[in-house]
């Protein structure tokens, strides 16, 4: 009996660092799928920030903690931009969020290359 719940827990304990490591490794896929499409992305074209809008909702939902505030920033600027479209106004005002996104996007990239190995492309 004590063997068996030895056993039980072992299994229970060993899933667990599974699942963890699971949905890291999944984010890590998304995030290399993201790098790839940002790769055409021009920052000057908002038309572009369309094609990251889908991939950044999904990014911002699946990552760490520590990314998390950073994905939402980007997210909701790329969000906006597709809005925008070629609405000159929206898109001064915009532009003032410029250094917010940077920000985010720089630590975003930073934790993509330390924690999943993936180089995304700067958007500056």
């Amino acid at each position: 009996m004590r063997r068996t719940a030895v056993l039980t827990a072992t299994i229970l304990l060993a899933a667990a660092g599974l699942t963890a490591c699971t949905e890291e490794q999944a984010y890590c896929v998304d995030l290399a799928g993201f790098a790839a499409a940002a790769t055409n992305v021009d920052p000057q074209v908002p038309a572009d920030y369309a094609k990251l809008l889908d991939d950044a909702k999904k990014l911002q939902e699946s990552a760490p903690a520590e990314v998390k505030d950073d994905w939402k920033v980007v997210a909701a600027f790329a969000e906006k931009a597709q809005q925008a479209g070629t609405n000159e106004i929206e898109l001064a005002r915009l532009s003032r969020q410029l250094g917010a996104v940077t920000t985010a996007y720089k630590a975003i990239a930073t934790q993509a290359k330390d924690a999943c190995k993936v180089e995304i492309p700067n958007l500056s």
